[in-house]
């Protein structure tokens, strides 16, 4: 099932390497900047975690998050894209379905307008 709600918190805020328990799953939102260009970003549910990164396609920053997982123990991400949520996904998921997670994030932003 897919769920919608608003863009992950805008508040910014990094995992510390102190913290016990590091989430095995993480919120990547991405949104279009303008022609051909996409922002990536990490949350982890309210805070933003890392940096953003920018990608041509919305796939490309799938796959990258998938083949990189910027933070040590991340399993998997939901993954989020003009408001609406493909769901979760593993990091291998990720890499080798790339396509098909981008092409399900357009059908669902583009029948939401």
């Amino acid at each position: 099932m897919f769920a919608a709600i608003a863009h992950p918190g805008a508040r910014q805020g990094l995992l510390h390497e102190e913290d016990a328990a590091v989430p095995s799953s993480l919120i990547l939102h991405i949104a279009h900047d303008g022609a051909h260009s996409y922002r990536a970003r990490m949350f982890d549910e309210r805070d933003q975690v890392g940096t953003a990164t920018c990608h041509s396609r919305i796939d490309e920053a799938i796959r990258w998050y998938g083949e990189h997982a910027p933070v040590a123990g991340i399993q998997a991400f939901r993954i989020w894209y003009g408001g609406w949520c493909a769901g979760s996904f593993s990091l291998a998921e990720m890499e080798q379905g790339a396509d098909g997670i981008a092409e399900r994030l357009l059908v669902l932003s583009m029948v939401a307008r």
